[in-house]
């Protein structure tokens, strides 16, 4: 009787395993989850917004491997599938416009994803810490890359962004160490602080003719970043804007620029020359520190000031040419 009452525990169990789950996830929205570790998403219109810390995603521990979201839903909510650690596959219909913050946040095996063009807006985190993903398009539809949309996607080696793109967030893509090339369109007219920090694996950066300003520390540390030219339309290079780039041989400064931020190229080390040009007034504090191959440098009668130790620990014992002779030593 004892071994006829665990096999009927057991047997119990194993069907309770397989029991499939469902319930609404939005007005008009109804999810269905399989044991096979599929989640439908059926309806028409908006799915709800969930969080990380309070009022979850119901599937959010349902180890969910492959999504399929139906023609008609509109937007992912936010965090809808956060933490989905075994998630592989999603299907992501025309229908959608909206893609929410933290939508995929820490779907650590999800390999890729496409963006349909329906999309207009990707949130804050939609896709930060997806470390399996390798590559991503993001569609002409989609005007804004939110702070911290992909960062810490440590496979990206490629990402398209469409021609609608008009700001890269702060963050966008931080610590995208596989990232090797990346062409910003002429619709972007604002690199976010930090938006491409980290990238040690980028190799080329185009910027797009539109772009007025390169945030804080938007390419610090992109250490295999060899050359780079910044378009006209930049006003201002940001405070460390290009530090610790050790790669970084030469660099073009347009007239446009008017300020070279504090820390703006400390410590690139294979910088060899840099001509600055007769738009800039302001060199700002240790702007070209620590840039230990660097033996020229051109200073037009346009700057009215170079900050504490702009050019300290470079050129010293080195012939700069220097047209502002208001500035004989240079910090030499």
């Amino acid at each position: 009787m004892k071994q006829i009452y665990i096999l009927l525990i057991a047997l119990l169990m194993g069907l309770s395993a397989k029991a499939e789950s469902s319930g609404t996830c939005g007005s008009n929205l109804k999810w269905h989850f399989t044991d096979d570790g599929v989640l439908t998403i059926s309806g028409e219109g908006k799915m709800y917004d969930y969080s990380v810390s309070y009022n979850s995603a119901p599937w959010r521990y349902f180890g969910v491997k492959r999504i399929i979201i139906g023609d008609s839903v509109t937007t992912i909510g936010n965090s809808a599938f956060s933490d989905c650690s075994s998630l592989t596959s999603v299907t992501i219909p025309n229908g959608v416009t909206t893609i929410g913050d933290n939508a995929f946040e820490n779907c650590s095996s999800l390999t890729s994803v496409t963006i349909p063009n329906s999309v207009t807006a990707i949130g804050d985190n939609a896709f930060s810490d997806c470390s399996s993903l390798t590559s991503v398009t993001i569609p002409n539809s989609v005007t804004t890359i939110k702070e911290y949309a992909f960062s810490d996607c440590s496979s990206l080696t490629s990402v398209t962004i469409g021609n609608s793109v008009t700001a890269i967030g702060d963050n966008a893509f931080e610590n995208c160490s596989s990232l090797t090339s990346v062409t910003i369109p002429n619709s972007v007219t604002a690199i976010g602080d930090n938006a491409f920090k980290n990238c040690s694996s980028l190799t080329s950066v185009t910027i797009g003719n539109s772009v007025t300003a390169i945030g804080k520390l938007a390419f610090q540390r992109c250490s295999s970043l060899t050359s780079v030219t910044i378009p006209n339309s930049v006003t201002t290079i940001g405070e460390a804007a290009f530090r610790d780039c050790s790669s970084l041989t030469s660099v073009t400064i347009p007239n446009s620029v008017t300020t070279i931020g504090w820390y703006a190229f400390r410590d690139c080390s294979s910088l060899t020359s840099v001509t600055i040009p007769n738009s800039v007034t302001t060199i700002g504090w240790y702007a070209f520190s620590d840039c230990s191959s660097l033996t020229s440098v051109t200073i037009p009668n346009s700057v009215t000031k170079i900050e504490n130790g702009a050019f300290s620990y470079c050129i010293y014992n080195h012939r700069t040419t220097k047209t502002n002779q208001k500035y004989p030593s240079v910090n030499l």
